[in-house]
């Protein structure tokens, strides 16, 4: 396994892990409903949405995992494939992004399921949150973490 940049032409195989993880990972925590309206991911915004972040990949033979942090610190998607979860990948994924950004703070909207990682991490839950999504409205959680290695990067 192996941490690397995400370029454009990983869109197809990055976007199906996480079309397929939503649907498997979440499906305690979330409707069928809105797990489709998740899943349904447009690539054209998915493309813009990338252009000011730092994207990685976790690589084993296939993708396994995705991230991305802006230069602000937030992270706004973290994604490990649904036949490689609790192995570690996305704390990898994550302490990669947070040691090489300078950001003061780092902050995340976590999904329901991911709020116990987070929290794990040192995230703090600052407040609950309603997103509406493709017709669908979402619980989640704001939460923020100080940069303790702001200073040594």
């Amino acid at each position: 396994m192996y941490i690397r940049n995400y370029t454009f032409s990983d869109k197809k195989e990055t976007l199906e892990m996480i079309k397929q993880t939503i649907q498997e990972v979440n499906k305690n925590d979330y409707s069928k409903e809105q797990l489709d309206a998740w899943s349904s991911i447009d690539e054209y915004l998915w493309t813009n949405s990338l252009k000011d972040h730092s994207a990685i990949l976790m690589i084993s033979n296939k993708i396994i995992g995705f991230a991305d942090m802006d230069n602000d610190g937030y992270l706004d998607r973290l994604f490990v494939h649904k036949d490689f979860q609790n192995q570690t990948i996305a704390s990898k994924l994550v302490n990669y992004l947070e040691k090489s950004n300078r950001s003061k703070k780092f902050s995340t909207f976590a999904s329901i399921t991911a709020k116990p990682f987070f929290i794990a991490r040192g995230y703090k839950v600052i407040r609950k949150n309603t997103v509406n999504l493709r017709g669908e409205q979402f619980k989640n959680y704001y939460m923020e973490k100080i940069n303790e290695n702001k200073d040594s990067v």
